[in-house]
C-alpha cells in the first residue's frame, strides 16, 4: 500500500518561538529620533554631514540593547554603557556626531541597524528576523570596534555584525589625515550593508551556499541597494544632489557607497562602489568591463545587479518626472527651488518604492541557487501580484536595464512580462490547515505575526509538509521520494505576507521554503522549493530547484572545480553554517567600481 506522504522533518527555527517585541504601554513615544553621520564623517558639514533618524521606539538596556539588536562596545565596563534611556539624551536625539567618541558610535550602529530592520519589515509586512544564531535570546550582536583592519562583515556562528577600523592612508581627503582612525562603524553605507547581510540570511540561510557564482554576487548586490535605497530617505541630501545635477539622481552622493572608506583607505581616487557610469540610457548595451559577462568577483559582479537596478531607478525617474521638468524647461536655464524640492520628494518616493521591491522579491526567490535572472523574475512576479497594470512601466524599466547589462535569465523563451513571471504548480493545491481563518495569529502594530508559543506554527508546518511531500505533489515542488542517498524533505520556514498596494489593497500570504538534499561523491546537493501561498490557503507559486535536475548538478560541478578549497567545502557541505563562516572573508579585497 503507497503511504499517504513520504516522511519529512521540519527546521529548528520552526519549533523556536517567535521573537517579537514588547507591548507598547500607554503614553510610550511611537518613534525614537537619534543623529548620526549622513554617510560617513568624510561629509562636509555644508553638504549635511549630520541627519537624525526616525525609528522606533522601543524600552532599551544599556548598550543599547534591544528586542532585535544588542551593541556590545568591548572596550567599555557595563556600568558605562551607553543609556539611551537618559532623559537627557531622550530629549537632545542622542549624543551628538562624533569620530573620537566611543558611546557614539554606539549609537550610531544600533540607529542604521534599527532604520534598515524598519524598512525590511515595512517591505515584507513582519518583522524579518535572523538565522540561527548561537544566542539564547535570539538577538543579533553589533561590534563596533571589534579589531583593526579595513573590514567589517555578518558572521552567522558568532551572532555577530563586527566593524573593524584602520588607519587613513597617505592620500586621507576632507577631515582625515594620513595615519589617523577610520571607523568602518561610523559609515551609514557599510553599517546598512552588513545589517542587511544578515537580514537576507534570516530569510534565505542557503544563499550563502555558493553553489553558482550569482549566489555570493546577489547578497553583496543586495545589501549595498539596501544602502544606496536608504541614501533617499534624507530629503534634505536629495535635494542638494539634483540642484547640483540640475535634475537628475546620479549624484555620487547617493549612488554611491563608503565614500570615506574608499577615498581614506584603499585608493583616494573615489568611493568604495557606485552605481552610477558614464554611458546613459540608451538600450545599447553597456561595456563588457562593466557587463554581467565582464566581471567574475563577488563584488564586481554584484555591482553589475546594482547599475542594472538603480538604472531602471534612474529610467522611472526620469518618465514620471517628464511633465514638471518641461514646465521648469524655461526658467532661467536653472531648476527653481521648487522644482528641485519636487523633483526631491518623487525621487525620495520613487526610491522607497524600488527598495520595496528588491526586498519584497526575496519571499519570491528560490530557497537556494538563486542567479540574478531569477532575481529579476521574483521582483518581476511579486510586482505584478501587487501592482497588476503597472501604469508607470517599473517592471520594463527592470527587464530593459537587466539585458543591457548582460544578465541572461535561465528557461524562459523570451523577456515579456508573461514569461518572467514564475508558474503556478500543475496540480492546483489548497491546504485548509493553511486559510489565515484557521491560523493563530496576532496582529500588532499592522503586523500579522505567529503568537510567542511556538505550537500554531509548528501546526501549520506540519499540515504544509503533510500536503506537499507526497508520491501525487512531491514533483510539483521540486522533490523525490526519500530513500538510500535521498534525505526527507525539510520545511525550513513558514512566514506571513502582508503587501499594501499603492491603491490601498491589502494581500495576505505565507511563504514557505522545503528544501531536500541527496548524497553526491563531493558531498550534498540540495533541491526544493518556495511556496507562496494565498489566504485561503492555496498555493499560487512554487519556485523550484529540482532535487533530481541533472543539468544543475552538472554545472555547479563544473563550475566549482574553478574555484577554491573553502569555496568547494562550502557548497558541497551538507551544513550553510560552513558556507556562513566564508562572509568574513568575502569582504578582504573591496574593488572600487566604476572608475
Amino acid at each position: 500500500m503507497t503511504p499517504s506522504h513520504w516522511p519529512y522533518a521540519l527546521h529548528d527555527n520552526i519549533k523556536q518561538a517567535s521573537l517579537n517585541p514588547p507591548e507598547a504601554l500607554p503614553g510610550m513615544p511611537q518613534r525614537r529620533r537619534l543623529r548620526v553621520f549622513t554617510q560617513d564623517p568624510g561629509i562636509g558639514k555644508l553638504d549635511g554631514a549630520i541627519s537624525t533618524l526616525s525609528i522606533p521606539y522601543e524600552p532599551l538596556e544599556p548598550g543599547p540593547a534591544g528586542t532585535w539588536f544588542v551593541v556590545e562596545d568591548r572596550d567599555v565596563v557595563p556600568d558605562k554603557m551607553l543609556d539611551l534611556e537618559e532623559h537627557r539624551l531622550l530629549m537632545s536625539d542622542g549624543l551628538s556626531p562624533s569620530t573620537t567618541d566611543k558611546p557614539f558610535a554606539c549609537q550610531m550602529v544600533y540607529a542604521v541597524a534599527m532604520e534598515t530592520f524598519e524598512r525590511f519589515r515595512h517591505a515584507l509586512g513582519r518583522d524579518p528576523g535572523f538565522a540561527s544564531i548561537p544566542h539564547e535570546d535570539g538577538r543579533l550582536r553589533i561590534i563596533p570596534r571589534a579589531f583593526q583592519e579595513a573590514n567589517a562583515y555578518y558572521a552567522r556562528d558568532t551572532g555577530t555584525v563586527e566593524f573593524g577600523w584602520d588607519k587613513a592612508a597617505k592620500f586621507a581627503s576632507g577631515r582625515s589625515q594620513p595615519g589617523g582612525n577610520v571607523f568602518l562603524a561610523l559609515s551609514r553605507d557599510i553599517v546598512a550593508h552588513e545589517i542587511s547581510h544578515a537580514l537576507l540570511d534570516g530569510l534565505r540561510p542557503n544563499f550563502l551556499r555558493p553553489t553558482h557564482p550569482d549566489v555570493s554576487a546577489l547578497h553583496e548586490g543586495f545589501s549595498d541597494l539596501v544602502a544606496i535605497f536608504l541614501h533617499f530617505g534624507q530629503k534634505d541630501i536629495v535635494i542638494k544632489a539634483i540642484e547640483r545635477t540640475q535634475g537628475d539622481v546620479d549624484a555620487d552622493e547617493l549612488a554611491a557607497i563608503g565614500r570615506q572608506f574608499g577615498f581614506d583607505l584603499i585608493d583616494g581616487r573615489g568611493p568604495l562602489r557606485t552605481a552610477v557610469h558614464s554611458f546613459g540610457l540608451s538600450d545599447a548595451p553597456v561595456p563588457e568591463a562593466y557587463s554581467y559577462s565582464g566581471n567574475t568577483e563577488e563584488h564586481a559582479l554584484g555591482a553589475v545587479l546594482v547599475s542594472a537596478v538603480f538604472e531602471a531607478f534612474r529610467r522611472v525617474f526620469k518618465r514620471k518626472t517628464a511633465r514638471l521638468r518641461r514646465v521648469f524647461a524655461s526658467y532661467q536655464n536653472r531648476l527653481p527651488s521648487e522644482g528641485v524640492e519636487l523633483l526631491a520628494g518623487q525621487a525620495c518616493d520613487l526610491a522607497a518604492q524600488f527598495l520595496n521591491i528588491v526586498i519584497r522579491a526575496i519571499d519570491y526567490c528560490p530557497s537556494h541557487h538563486c542567479s540574478f535572472g531569477e532575481f529579476l523574475r521574483a521582483m518581476i512576479t511579486a510586482d505584478v501580484e501587487l501592482v497588476p497594470d503597472d501604469p508607470w512601466a517599473y517592471r520594463e524599466a527592470l527587464v530593459i536595464s537587466f539585458r543591457r547589462f548582460g544578465i541572461t535569465v535561465p528557461d524562459v523563451d523570451d523577456l515579456s512580462e508573461q514569461s518572467l513571471l514564475w508558474c503556478h504548480p500543475e496540480h492546483p493545491l489548497k491546504i485548509d490547515a493553511l486559510r489565515f481563518s484557521n491560523l493563530r495569529l496576532d496582529c500588532m502594530d499592522g503586523l500579522l505575526r505567529w503568537p510567542d508559543d511556538a505550537s500554531p506554527r509548528l501546526e501549520a508546518a506540519d499540515a504544509l509538509a503533510r500536503a506537499i511531500c507526497n508520491p501525487n505533489f512531491g514533483g510539483d515542488y521540486g522533490l523525490i521520494a526519500p530513500g538510500g542517498k535521498i534525505e526527507v524533505p525539510r520545511v525550513m520556514s513558514l512566514r506571513t505576507l502582508r503587501r499594501v498596494a499603492p491603491n490601498g489593497h491589502v494581500n495576505f500570504g505565507l511563504v514557505a521554503e522545503v528544501v531536500q538534499k541527496r548524497k553526491v561523491r563531493e558531498g550534498y546537493f540540495f533541491g526544493g522549493s518556495t511556496l507562496v501561498i494565498d489566504a485561503q490557503g492555496g498555493v499560487r507559486y512554487a519556485i523550484i530547484k529540482r532535487m533530481n535536475s541533472e543539468r544543475r548538478l552538472i554545472d555547479q560541478r563544473c563550475w566549482l572545480r574553478t574555484q577554491s578549497p573553502e569555496i568547494r567545502e562550502a557548497a558541497w557541505n551538507q551544513s550553510s553554517f560552513v558556507a556562513a563562516r566564508l562572509q568574513r572573508h568575502v569582504h578582504r579585497e573591496r574593488p572600487v567600481q566604476g572608475r
